[in-house]
């Protein structure tokens, strides 16, 4: 019987826990709805006054305000794919190009589409030379890499006709002339090179040579 008395009880004061708990409830859900109307109410009276002072509510995105993206710094882009590309060009040492030589007295080249005289104009001059590039005191592996670069950066300037001092090789070991060999095959590979022909003997001579551009 006291077991029952005990559990009664327990049930009692719980009932009385829940009762204070949600009028605690109750309380609190008054305020918040109390303090919705008082806002409710200065919103209106605040659009209200607008109303009176001509003031029209802007809706939709018109109400936001934009703020400009700060613009991101310049990339020099086209230096850099240029700079890839000249890393990445492989130009060969080991093909022949004799069958793409003109056979006169001077070393002549030109691409298939060109006009047979067009190697012969070039060294008399048809085409001002604008730009000139000396691989003297350079590796073979540097004069490549230069040589590349030299020709995009001509053609990206518009010019259509250059110069490249390549010199005898007078100085190299065995007095072997390295560029002089490797530069016609080099310029042979490269599709923006239409022609090319020993310079005249007043420009470099054998030692250089005149190379016509794509435009």
């Amino acid at each position: 019987m006291n077991v029952d008395k005990e559990s009664f009880a327990s049930l009692m004061g719980l009932k009385e826990q829940l009762k204070v708990k949600q009028e605690e409830e109750a309380r609190i859900a008054a305020e918040k709805e109390q303090k919705r109307k008082e806002a409710e109410a200065k919103a209106h009276e605040f659009e209200n006054a607008m109303k009176e002072l001509g003031v029209k509510k802007k809706i939709g995105r018109e109400d936001k305000v934009f703020h400009a993206m700060p613009k991101p710094a310049p990339i020099p882009r086209q230096r850099y794919a240029d700079e890839k590309a000249v890393l990445e060009d492989s130009l060969s040492d080991n093909i022949s190009i004799d069958h793409l030589l003109d056979s006169d007295e001077r070393l002549s080249y030109r691409a298939p589409s060109m006009a047979p005289d067009v190697p012969k104009k070039l060294h008399q001059g048809a085409w001002s030379v604008k730009g000139t590039w000396d691989l003297h005191g350079y590796t073979s592996e540097e004069a490549r890499l230069l040589l590349v670069e030299f020709l995009n950066e001509e053609r990206k300037a518009g010019h259509r006709a250059v110069r490249i001092i390549h010199g005898q090789g007078f100085g190299s070991a065995g007095r072997k002339p390295v560029l002089k060999e490797k530069v016609p095959v080099w310029l042979a590979q490269r599709k923006e090179v239409l022609a090319f022909v020993q310079a005249p003997p007043y420009d470099g001579g054998a030692g250089a040579v005149y190379v016509l551009l794509a435009p």
